[in-house]
């Protein structure tokens, strides 16, 4: 599970996590040119990035970017730690035992004469596409597809996969 950064604004103290909805707000907003992790991690400016962190976890949304321009001062080493702790969280993940578990009981075999189905590669440009796949094609939630943290909802996508593919094909003795 991924973790949250406490992040002190105007001498309250918010929960922040980059999320789908941090993303989507950023390209909203101008901070981001696209709603992909890759274009927040090139964001130079550091307090548009804890910011987008903020709002990703509040689904509230009550402070806008020029309120919390003015309301956040950390000094420069609490800002680095704080920018660290927000793309360290969405950009780490650890193996998923219960979908390599499913995954390595499915049967491989296929019967003669029967065709094997191919994947697609797919080119998740935005959000959007990442919310058709993850909450309309596999069923995520989606309240969690906008507000957990980016790794939880991969972690969850992967192991539900790996159950749909296990409870469709799995193996037998």
């Amino acid at each position: 599970m991924a973790r949250y950064e406490l992040i002190e604004v105007g001498g309250k103290v918010y929960p922040a996590a980059i999320t789908n909805h941090s993303l989507s707000m950023g390209e909203k907003l101008g901070l981001i040119d696209k709603s992909q992790l890759p274009d927040l991690l090139e964001m130079k400016f550091y307090p548009a990035v804890i910011y987008l962190g903020i709002i990703g976890v509040d689904k509230q949304e009550r402070m806008s970017f020029q309120e919390f321009l003015q309301n956040y001062a950390p000094d420069e080493h609490q800002l680095i730690q704080q920018y660290k702790g927000l793309i360290l969280a969405c950009t780490e993940s650890s193996p998923n035992h219960f979908a390599k578990g499913l995954n390595d009981s499915i049967s491989k075999k296929v019967d003669k004469g029967q065709k094997q189905i191919k994947n697609p590669k797919l080119n998740l440009e935005c959000v959007e596409d990442r919310y058709v796949l993850y909450c309309l094609g596999s069923g995520i939630d989606s309240d969690v597809f906008w507000h957990y943290p980016i790794p939880d909802v991969e972690r969850i996508y992967e192991s539900k996969q790996a159950y749909d593919g296990w409870k469709n094909n799995p193996a037998t003795y």
